[in-house]
This record gives structure tokens, C-alpha cells and sequence, in this order.
């Protein structure tokens, strides 16, 4: 993998470049703001630089949300009041005394019931939110999983195993050798109907282990608005385009 940068009004822009057998240029900011082209083997270089410094503002604003994506995990300090994501919703966060662990949500509100004993230990706190948000994610996921199933069921594919862990530049990845799909954790502060386009494009793969036309051809039929959804994980949720 190549590393060149682009000039933009004195800035420097530094991506990676990978040359591979595609007909057009795809560009990728990543969680870690790492930015990644994608171009056609013979294609020149000052192209592709071209192309960067087209897309400069689109670059910042995906790096400048990732910046605010780090800053709000490491900042969470888990005291009653601050902003947690779920759903696409915004819900301020309460700390309760209880005799075990466990997580609710009212209106507004979520509520993460602690035991009385770790109250003060923010280290124990975190790792019991993301303990209960994985298991929250598991049951939506489950949910949609068996839904977009019964759907495809004509087309032979069958409920595959689901495993949930945080994902760096990917939202889902299909493993149908394993028959396994994999949900990035983060997918469960996305709108629901993100959430569901993900779900079908992994099940999709079963049938096309690709992303060809077919293979989007195949997510319309099921899913006609599907560009909409996907456009909204592009621009408000991750750096792909």
C-alpha cells in the first residue's frame, strides 16, 4: 500500500493507495481518521491526488466526527446526566443504587441500575454498560436477523450465527463458509432502520459474496429505499463513500 498526500490550500492531505482490478475510485476515512483510496491499477498518480483534493471537506468533516466520536467514549464519565446514543436517540444517562445489575430505558431516560456496592467504581460501570448494551444490541439484532431471514428463506439462506464486537471501519461482515454474521457494537446507537439495511446486506451476501450489481439488485427487491438508509451510516455515522 502505497502513501502520498494531496495539497489543498497549503494543507496536506496524506492517504493510503491500493491498486486493485476496479473500474472506479472508492474513498474510505476510517474510525482511526486514516484515509484510504482505492483506484485502478494503471491510473496515474496525479489523479487520484485529484480526486482527494475534491473530496477535502468531505475528508475533515468524516475526521472532525470521528475526533468527537473518541472524545465522547473517552469524556464518558458515567455520572447521571451525560448523552448516550441509542436507536439514533439521545438519552441522558441515570446511575441507580440496586441489588443487581441492569439497564432500562424510559422515555427520555436510561437507566443504568448498579449494584450498590460498585456505585463508585467507574471501571466496573463501564464494563457492565457495555456488558448490557451487547446484550440489548444481541436481542434487536436477533430480532431483525429472524425477520430479514423468513423474508430470503426461498432463496436458501438459513439463520446464521451472530456475533456482536466493536468493528473499526466496518459496520457488519458475512462468513458464509461459517455461516456466521458479525454486528459492529456501535450499529446499536444507529437509527433503526440503519440498523435493518445492515442486517439485509449481510444476509444478502449469502446468496452473492460480493458487492456486484446483482448483488444490489437483490437488496432492492427487499429493500427499495435501501440507498436512503445507507446513505444516512455514510454521512452521519461513518466515513464511506
Amino acid at each position: 500500500m502505497e502513501k502520498d498526500f494531496a495539497l489543498v490550500n497549503g494543507e496536506k492531505i496524506y492517504f493510503y493507495l491500493q491498486r486493485k482490478n476496479v473500474k472506479n475510485m472508492n474513498l474510505r476515512v476510517n474510525i482511526d481518521k486514516k484515509v484510504t483510496l482505492s483506484i485502478p491499477r494503471k491510473m496515474p498518480l496525479n489523479k487520484a491526488r485529484e480526486f482527494v483534493s475534491t473530496k477535502f471537506e468531505w475528508i475533515k468533516k468524516q475526521q472532525d466526527f470521528y475526533d468527537k466520536f473518541r472524545m465522547q467514549r473517552e469524556e464518558l464519565k458515567f455520572i447521571c446526566g451525560e448523552t448516550i446514543y441509542l436507536l439514533g436517540n439521545k438519552y441522558k444517562l441515570m446511575i441507580i443504587n440496586d441489588s443487581k445489575n441492569s439497564m432500562e430505558i424510559k422515555e427520555s431516560i436510561l437507566e443504568l441500575h448498579i449494584k450498590q456496592k460498585y456505585i463508585s467504581n467507574k471501571k466496573y460501570i463501564e464494563k457492565v454498560y457495555d456488558e448490557l448494551l451487547k446484550e440489548y444490541a444481541m436481542h434487536i439484532l436477533e430480532d431483525l436477523v429472524i425477520k430479514y431471514q423468513n423474508v430470503l428463506s426461498e432463496y436458501s439462506i438459513k439463520i446464521p450465527k451472530i456475533e456482536i464486537r466493536q468493528m473499526k471501519a466496518r459496520w457488519g461482515s458475512c462468513m458464509p463458509i461459517k455461516n456466521k454474521v458479525v454486528f459492529n457494537l456501535s450499529l446499536i446507537k444507529t437509527p433503526i432502520e440503519c440498523i435493518e439495511y445492515v442486517v439485509l446486506h449481510e444476509l444478502s451476501h449469502f446468496r452473492y459474496q460480493n458487492h456486484s450489481k446483482n448483488f444490489y439488485s437483490f437488496v432492492s427487491l427487499f429493500m427499495p429505499d435501501w440507498k436512503i438508509r445507507k446513505k444516512i451510516l455514510d454521512e452521519e455515522f461513518t466515513g464511506v463513500i
